[in-house]
């Protein structure tokens, strides 16, 4: 049935969004973006502006002083480019020192300014607070729950990403390369 065949879902403001509500990703994604909102709701209070990604960023950079970009791109699980786009903010508001590393010419080592480190002390302080107003409807219980349940789906994707790079099914059964004609399509 084409788009056009279809019924109209009913008078404006009548729409529903089940067809989404057991796909996991999108959920993810929602809750992702209601967090990145409420943390930038919440710190446009103050005088510090930084994201939740970078609060992050500040703080592995605190606790592993000296890194190189890549190391602390592997910290987080993705690629140098992807850092960077945390990263140049961060050098240009004077938060972060990046220096060639003497170990290794090639690489960069990071480090926290003066300024960079009250800020990764605020962001470390703040933090709990801001996710406890966050997740305000879950008890200690249930929090450790989805943390737990988090690590667990971060794994398995994890996995399924390295499947996907090795093309092997999740039974553990190779999968055909694509030949590109049309069938191989899924």
């Amino acid at each position: 049935m084409s788009q056009k065949d279809r019924e109209p879902a009913g008078p404006a403001g009548a729409e529903t969004s089940t067809a989404l509500k057991d796909v996991i990703g999108f959920r993810l994604r929602r809750l992702q973006n209601l967090f990145q909102s409420h943390w930038q709701r919440s710190i446009e209070d103050g005088a510090i502006s930084v994201s939740q990604v970078q609060g992050g960023v500040l703080l592995l950079i605190e606790e592993n002083p000296g890194v190189s970009q890549i190391a602390l791109a592997g910290l987080l699980k993705i690629e140098a480019p992807t850092l960077l786009q945390s990263l140049r903010p961060l050098i240009k508001k004077g938060l972060v020192a990046r220096q060639r590393s003497e170990a290794d010419s090639r690489a960069f080592a990071l480090s926290l300014t003066p300024l960079g480190q009250r800020v990764a002390e605020w962001v470390r302080a703040w933090t709990p607070a801001q996710e406890a107003d966050f997740l305000l409807d879950l008890g200690p219980k249930e929090r450790e729950r989805l943390l737990t349940l988090l690590e667990k789906a971060i794994r398995s994707g994890e996995r399924a990403l390295d499947r996907r790079a090795q093309r092997i099914g999740p039974e553990g059964v190779p999968e055909p390369k694509p030949t590109g004609r049309t069938e191989d399509v899924r």
